[in-house]
C-alpha cells in the first residue's frame, strides 16, 4: 500500500493520492450503505466497532468533509458519505468484473487464444483448423490475425499472438513448430498449355516461359526463387503481384505460368497443376515462440484428443527441442498423411522433452 501511495504522490494527481489512502477503509463505507449504520457494517466487514470508528474518523480527515454523523445512538452516512459510497460501489463492481476476467484468462477452458495465420491460409486451411479446435475448446475465445510470415514471427516474439499457422523455416530462430501438412510445389498453367498434360515437369523445361509471380521480398517468392536458383534457371517475370490467388488466376488466364504450392481442393477451373521434380514442399505448421510462456488457454491446446494430424514436431533455428502436435483437427478424420494417428506416430519420440501447448 505504501508503494501505491508513493507512486500516486510522484505521478498522479492529489485526488489519486487521497484515493490510495482510502482503499483499506472503503469496504466499511460500502457496508454502511448496505446495513444502514456502523455497528452492522463493522460486523459485516469483520472488524471490531472501535476499529471501525477509527477508520471512519480517518476517512473524514482524509477526504476533508464529514462522511458520517450521529443520529441518536447510531452513526450513519451523511449525504457526502452516501455520494462517496455510491462511487465505491461502482468501483467495487468494476473490480469484481476485473477479478472474474483474470480468473477467466487463467482458466485453460475459458481464456483467449490469439491465432495468427498466413493470408494464403485464410480461405480453407485456417477455418478448418479452427473448426476442429472449437469442437475441443468451445468456451475459449479466439482472436484472429492475418499477416505475412515475417509479421507473424515478430508478433509471436512480442506476444501479440499466441500461435501462428505459417511456413516452417530454419531461418526463424527461437520458434517452435509442429508440422501439420506439406504443400508440394507445382507449375500452374492454363489447361491447354503444352506442359499441362505432363505427369511432372522440371524447372529447366520451363526456362523459355514467361512467369507470373509474387512480388520480390515476399517469403514465398524467396522460396520460389531458391527453387529456380537450385535448378540453374533465371525466370523471366511478366507480372508480379502481392496475392497468391491473383498469381494463380493470371496463370490460369494464360498471362504466364507460375510456380506455387498446390491448391487445396485441386486446380482452378481451366488450369492445370503439374508436379515439379525433384519434389519440393512448403512445410506448414503451428508455430510458437520459445522465448515467451504461453497463456493458459493456448498452452492447453496440446491437451486435446488423440488423432491430431501432423508430422514430427520440431523447432526451427539452432534449438532442436521437439514439440508435440497440438489439438487441432484439419477435418481429415483425425489422421495424418501416413494414415496413423499423430499420437501413435509421436508416442515415445517426444518423451520428457515435450512441451504442452
Amino acid at each position: 500500500m505504501r508503494g501505491a501511495r508513493d507512486y500516486a504522490a510522484r505521478v498522479l494527481s492529489p485526488s489519486a493520492t487521497i484515493a490510495s489512502d482510502l482503499v483499506p477503509r472503503l469496504a466499511l463505507l460500502l457496508a454502511m450503505t448496505e446495513h444502514g449504520h456502523m455497528s452492522a457494517a463493522a460486523a459485516a466487514v469483520g472488524v471490531p466497532q472501535p476499529t471501525a470508528t477509527r477508520w471512519l474518523t480517518a476517512l473524514n480527515r482524509t477526504v476533508g468533509v464529514p462522511l458520517t454523523h450521529r443520529v441518536g445512538r447510531r452513526v450513519e452516512l451523511t449525504r457526502a458519505g452516501t455520494a462517496l459510497a455510491e462511487s465505491v460501489g461502482a468501483a467495487h463492481t468494476s473490480l469484481a468484473v476485473g477479478v472474474a476476467r483474470a480468473h477467466e484468462a487463467a482458466d485453460p477452458g475459458r481464456g483467449q487464444v490469439v491465432f495468427g495465420f498466413l493470408r494464403t491460409m485464410g480461405a480453407s486451411r485456417a477455418p478448418e483448423l479452427l473448426r476442429g479446435y472449437r469442437k475441443v475448446h468451445p468456451r475459449v475465445r479466439l482472436a484472429l490475425v492475418q499477416a505475412s510470415h515475417e509479421e507473424l514471427i515478430d508478433k509471436l516474439h512480442n506476444g501479440t499472438i499466441d500461435l501462428a499457422l505459417a511456413s516452417i523455416r530454419d531461418s526463424d530462430t527461437g520458434v517452435g513448430a509442429s508440422e501439420l501438412f506439406r504443400e508440394p510445389f507445382v507449375l500452374v498453367t492454363p489447361a491447354d498449355h503444352r506442359l499441362a498434360r505432363r505427369e511432372a515437369v522440371r524447372l529447366r523445361d520451363c526456362r523459355d516461359e514467361t512467369f507470373v509471380g509474387l512480388s520480390a521480398g515476399i517469403a514465398l517468392r524467396r522460396r520460389v526463387d531458391d527453387l529456380f536458383r537450385t535448378a540453374g534457371v533465371r525466370p523471366r517475370y511478366g507480372f508480379e503481384t502481392d496475392e497468391v490467388e491473383t498469381v494463380r488466376g493470371l496463370a490460369t488466364a494464360g498471362v504466364g505460368v507460375a510456380v506455387l504450392p498446390a491448391r487445396q481442393g485441386g486446380p482452378l477451373s481451366g488450369s492445370a497443376e503439374v508436379p515439379i521434380v525433384p519434389r519440393h514442399y512448403r512445410q506448414i505448421g503451428l508455430l510458437v515462440s520459445l522465448d515467451r510462456p504461453l497463456e493458459p488457454a493456448a498452452a492447453a491446446s496440446g491437451s486435446g484428443p488423440p488423432g491430431t494430424p501432423g508430422r514430427t514436431p520440431r523447432t526451427t533455428g539452432p534449438d532442436r527441442r521437439r514439440l508435440p502436435a497440438p489439438a487441432f483437427d484439419l477435418g481429415r478424420g483425425g489422421r495424418g498423411r501416413s494414415g496413423r494417428s499423430c499420437s501413435a506416430r509421436h508416442r515415445g519420440r517426444c518423451g520428457a522433452r515435450r512441451r504442452r501447448w
